[in-house]
């Protein structure tokens, strides 16, 4: 039997587990064996082993498509064969409710900069490029000391134009990307600037197609698309700007395969940066609610991206990005053993299934008049001796659920 050890939080849908960290007898499972069907039963195997072992033949051959041929070699000796990875070493400098107060900081700057740069575009007049730096600078420093803050203020708060807010949240989303591979901070802020200014395009497209929340037609479609020419057109006449920065403008709505747009670029063509920001494009269209669509749990989001990887978006960095946002991203929402549900505030690197959550309705789904903090790595068990655990992870707007009510 070939078999490859695996930590429980990198299992995927597919694979098969033959033997655990423990004896079978140790745990609650009958029989032997287990295959991955969904969240849940991963979830459940991390309740009871850190890594597992996975049966190559009896397992999907899609989910361990990176892992054959690799012996029983770690996650961290892939990750570091990753030609994408630099060699930085980021920790946590501080906690994200430290942060909480800088990265608000950065927040507002930023989407006061945003404005006075859309509005530039508008009016025809040349950005300001050093200004949109500077505050692409504060966000990366932020995220540096402690990525969560920024990302759950990214994901929650709302300002007065949807464009503003999708351009932080991919900026924030791809600072948090470089930082997860390890590039150097020079790098990251390229991304960041990318990231703020890949749809600046858009601000010439009209306004009601840009806010449209149902399937757009085919000739919308083409109209949409024109952004990516209108954003190279505005970068054009715009003096220092970083080459890796145009090329996520230009590029990050092509993909591998040669099926994407504009010029119908392939894999080899492709800047690496541009790579990332089409996962990170593709991850925030997913998390976007649209009318008539029900909501994607953020594991079939992850699922999603995993499906679109086999052909048009890199498999290796849409894996390093699962891991990037993880299972559970902050500010999501999740369900409790006790039946409560709780918005998630912050990883637990080193435990992903166990983050700092905030509970905020009863075991009856009734909103507490006080909504309360758990960590799940470190916190007392619930009042019926059982120790809290997620047992699923909820759609965005699950129970008519505004999470930034709770939070902001």
């Amino acid at each position: 039997m070939k078999r490859i050890e695996i930590a429980v939080n990198q299992l995927k849908l597919g694979m098969f587990v033959s033997a655990l960290d423990r004896p079978w007898l140790e745990t609650p499972y009958l029989i032997e064996g287990v295959l991955i069907k969904s969240v849940e039963d991963i979830t459940e195997l991390a309740r009871h082993c850190n890594y597992v072992y996975v049966d190559i033949e009896k397992s999907n051959p899609q989910s361990i498509s990176n892992y054959t041929g690799q012996g029983t070699k770690s996650s961290s000796q892939a990750d570091a064969a990753t030609p994408f990875h630099g060699k930085a070493v980021y920790v946590d400098r501080c906690t994200a409710e430290k942060e909480l107060p800088a990265a608000q900081k950065a927040y507002d700057t930023t989407i006061t900069l945003i404005d006075e740069i859309f509005e530039c575009i508008e009016r025809n007049t040349q950005l300001d490029i050093f200004a949109a730096q500077t505050a692409v600078e504060s966000l990366r420093e932020s995220v540096l000391r402690n990525a969560d803050a920024l990302l759950l203020l990214s994901r929650l708060k709302h300002s007065k134009q949807a464009l503003y807010d999708n351009a932080l949240k991919v900026s924030v989303l791809l600072l948090a990307f470089g930082r997860h591979l390890g590039l150097p901070r020079e790098e990251l802020s390229e991304l960041g600037l990318g990231g703020l200014l890949m749809d600046i395009g858009k601000l010439h497209l009209p306004p009601e197609l840009l806010k449209k929340t149902t399937a757009l037609t085919a000739k919308e479609q083409e109209i949409m698309q024109k952004h990516v020419e209108s954003g190279e057109a505005i970068l054009a006449r715009t003096p220092n700007i970083p080459e890796a920065v145009a090329k996520i403008v230009s590029q990050h709505h092509e993909r591998e395969d040669g099926d994407g747009y504009p010029r119908k670029l392939t894999a080899n063509q492709l800047h690496n940066f541009a790579r990332m920001a089409a996962i990170v494009d593709s991850y925030e269209d997913l998390t976007t609610a649209r009318s008539g669509i029900k909501g994607l749990k953020p594991f079939q989001i992850i699922v999603e991206l995993k499906n679109s990887a086999r052909s048009g978006l890199n498999s290796v960095l849409v894996e390093q990005f699962s891991h990037c946002i993880g299972m559970f991203p902050v500010g999501s929402l999740v369900e409790l053993n006790s039946r409560e549900v709780a918005i998630i505030l912050t990883h637990n690197r080193s435990q992903r299934f166990h983050p700092k959550v905030m509970v905020i309705l009863d075991a009856k789904k009734q909103p507490y008049e006080k909504p309360f903090e758990l960590d799940l790595k470190s916190t007392k068990p619930a009042p019926s001796g059982v120790p809290y655990e997620i047992v699923r992870d909820l759609p965005l707007g699950a129970y008519n659920i505004d999470a930034s009510q709770y939070y902001l």
